[in-house]
């Protein structure tokens, strides 16, 4: 056995007490932390599946995006239950229900990437990869759990920068294809073929209807389930660089500009969130906010 550990400025007693520490802390910090994650998105998914492999205890939310950690069903309740001694919440932002961990004397660690209103958490790494990078998975390890490094780590760069993040980090478009299709293959516990499909259609339909104003695509979705990913694929296949888009789903209630460098200017006006890497914000109109209409926005990209 290859002794990497050894220090030689260290007794022979100091050593074998470091060696003993950092394999406990090793094995304390996985049987004492608590991943929260919500299934709502391939990236989500991925972490869900390490987890799972690497026997972290996991609890999974059902709330679909726009996730708080303020609004999952008696929650600090099922992480006394848990006996974690950290806890790592994923995506679902909720000052108050984190604070409220903290006072337990429990750890709480954030993985986020977005930016929300009057909650700036944006990272350069996406959640994914943050993941990643927090637990020390490897390349190496990945593979020993049973894992294409380049597909896994492919999952967290499209969630950051979607394809063109892929490209920038040098995917093949050969490699692009296959993370793609691994994404479609990890979700498929999660998504009817059918209604896939028909929301493809749909994405389609709405493409043929869209108009040109400035540099913009303008494209009104009035699905329930909303459009966006669909549209951001049709994308790819449209384009091979960067499109500015502005996304209306009326029934949904968001309104997503995406690729612009107007992202932040609109996210200082208006609020809301932003996510990817810089240039995309989304605003999400609900009871007790101010709305934002696509003439909103407008007025505010012609005032440059």
């Amino acid at each position: 056995m290859a002794l990497w550990w050894l220090n030689k400025n260290k007794t022979l007693q100091e050593q074998i007490i470091l060696f003993l520490k950092f394999f406990n802390v090793q094995f304390l910090s996985m049987k004492k932390t608590l991943l929260i994650v919500p299934a709502n998105d391939a990236e989500a998914v991925m972490i869900l599946r390490l987890a799972k492999t690497m026997e972290l205890p996991v609890l999974i939310s059902a709330q679909p995006h726009g996730a708080s950690i303020d609004k999952e069903p008696k929650i600090i309740e099922r992480i006394k239950k848990s006996g974690a001694e950290r806890v790592v919440i994923v995506e679902m932002p909720g000052i108050k229900t984190e604070q409220k961990i903290s006072k337990l004397g429990i750890e709480v660690k954030i993985i986020d990437h977005h930016n929300y209103q009057n909650l700036k958490r944006g990272k350069k790494l996406s959640s994914l990869e943050q993941f990643l990078k927090f637990f020390k998975i490897t390349d190496s390890y990945l593979e020993k759990l049973g894992f294409n490094p380049r597909l896994v780590r492919g999952i967290g760069i499209i969630d950051r920068g979607f394809v063109w993040a892929l490209r920038k980090d040098g995917y093949s478009e050969s490699e692009i294809k296959k993370v793609i299709a691994y994404q479609k293959k990890i979700m498929r516990p999660f998504v009817d073929p059918a209604e896939e499909k028909k929301y493809e259609r749909a994405a389609s339909e709405a493409w043929k209807k869209r108009k040109v104003w400035r540099e913009f695509f303008i494209v009104i979705d009035k699905t329930k389930k909303g459009l966006r990913p669909y549209l951001s694929l049709l994308f790819v296949k449209k384009f091979k660089h960067r499109t500015p888009l502005i996304l209306d789903e009326r029934t949904r209630g968001v309104i997503y500009v995406q690729d612009s460098p107007a992202a932040e200017r609109l996210f200082k006006k208006f609020g809301g969130f932003t996510f990817g890497e810089k240039g995309n914000w989304g605003y999400k109109n609900q009871a007790g906010r101010k709305k934002v209409t696509l003439e909103d926005i407008k007025k505010v990209l012609e005032n440059n």
